[in-house]
């Protein structure tokens, strides 16, 4: 039995009360042809309009409730690719753009000049032009930034602070720290990745950066007979020396880009290589 109070008794109360009211009203009076105009119209339309606005009441009151689906943004769990929830990844972040790495001044994989005293950062993969919200796992504070580069190219970090990032977050002196990563808007609310920036830089999958020409080119023939087009990147290290990074494939989604890292993992294991997945630029 439903209470007195539910919502449903509520409507049936009120369209009862409608049902028992009687809109009555004095019998036009008969006037000249040719006068009365404008107000006998009204009055003689008045009863209908009475009935449409108790007919149109007790319909709205008598009408079921309408359900709404909240969506919830997913904060947590393991790195996510473009879709319904905001990207997030926790790992080790270092920074660079000292006085002695030679990285200020240089052009970034976004085509812009480095400038270490603003808030940007390195990501292997996230499309360059995302906002990312970077929390100190290690003393809670974090920041905004926006990714503009690739890297960082060292086995177990997953995020380049520029040296004004790495002092806001207070690592700038130890180097490195355990961060949590997250994909925001402009405003700085979890968001999901721009699909359009997706699309717009294939995966490629990374397997080392050779300095010996000779190398370069062995390893390049290597790779074609079984992976398909190779490409090379020039780049410097932080120690200035000059690098081509070797490449395989352009690969529309990471799963297939993982598939061929693994591949070319198991090939090139006695060489110790540790192929990664990147973007093309």
């Amino acid at each position: 039995m439903l209470s007195p109070f539910h919502p449903t008794n509520w409507s049936k109360a009120a369209a009862y009360w409608i049902h028992e009211i009687h809109v009555a009203f004095d019998p036009p009076v008969p006037v000249a042809p040719g006068s009365g105009g404008f107000l006998r119209r009204t009055r003689l339309g008045a009863p209908q309009v009475a009935v449409l606005v108790s007919l149109a009441f007790t319909l709205h009151c008598t009408r079921p409730p309408e359900t709404f689906t909240a969506r919830r943004t997913g904060l947590s769990g393991p790195p996510q690719q473009p879709g319904d929830r905001a990207f997030v990844e926790e790992g080790m972040a270092s920074w660079y753009g000292g006085d002695d790495d030679g990285f200020s001044g240089r052009p970034t994989a976004s085509g812009e000049i480095f400038d270490p005293d603003k808030y940007t950062c390195a990501h292997r993969t996230l499309p360059l032009g995302s906002l990312v919200e970077v929390r100190n796992l290690e003393n809670g504070k974090r920041g905004i930034f926006r990714v503009n580069d690739r890297g960082p190219f060292i086995k177990g970090r997953i995020l380049d602070l520029s040296r004004k990032g790495a002092e806001e977050l207070g690592f700038s002196d130890q180097g490195t720290a355990r961060v949590r990563i997250r994909s925001v808007d402009a405003l700085g609310a979890p968001a999901a990745l721009d699909p359009a920036l997706d699309r717009m830089d294939p995966y490629v999958v990374q397997v080392a950066a050779l300095s010996n020409p000779e190398n370069v080119k062995a390893l390049q023939d290597q790779l074609e007979d079984a992976f398909g087009p190779v490409t090379t990147q020039d780049a410097l290290t932080r120690g200035g020396i000059s690098v081509k990074r070797v490449r395989v494939g352009s690969y529309t989604n990471r799963q297939d880009a993982e598939k061929a890292a693994e591949q070319l993992a198991k090939l090139l294991k006695d060489r110790g290589v540790e192929p990664f997945i990147t973007r093309r630029r």
